[in-house]
Order: C-alpha cells, then sequence, then structure tokens
C-alpha cells in the first residue's frame, strides 16, 4: 500500500502523544501499511524533534540543488 508521509507522520505524533516507544509505533504502523511504512530509526528521529517541541508534520525548507 502506497501511504504518504504526512498520513505516517501523523501516526507517528499520535503514538508519540499516547507514550508509546519509538520502537513499537514503527512495528505498529508497518503491521497496518506495510513493511516499507516507516522504520525504526525514522521513527527516532520523529520522537526527538516531539519531544524537543517541534510538532510540525512537514519537512524543513531545504537551501541548495534541487
Amino acid at each position: 500500500m502506497d501511504v504518504s508521509k504526512e498520513l505516517v507522520r501523523g501516526c507517528l505524533l499520535y503514538d508519540f502523544k499516547v507514550g508509546l516507544l519509538a520502537a513499537a509505533s514503527s512495528r505498529r504502523i508497518c503491521r497496518v501499511f506495510g513493511d516499507i511504512a516507516v522504520n525504526e530509526r525514522t521513527t527516532r528521529h520523529w520522537f526527538q524533534k516531539f519531544r524537543l517541541g517541534d510538532l510540525s508534520l512537514c519537512d524543513k525548507a531545504r537551501t541548495g540543488r534541487s
């Protein structure tokens, strides 16, 4: 199933808010949307952002070549 980044990130934010650990969140999302929906390292990255108070689900703007 092809799933959008924003949907996965919304699920990650929900799991973070209810107190799930990153590993458990990653497993749960992959069980629902398929093994390639999100990996554990990416989940840890987003949980860290949320812990720091950044609750935005969008990528930050980047400079440089497109």
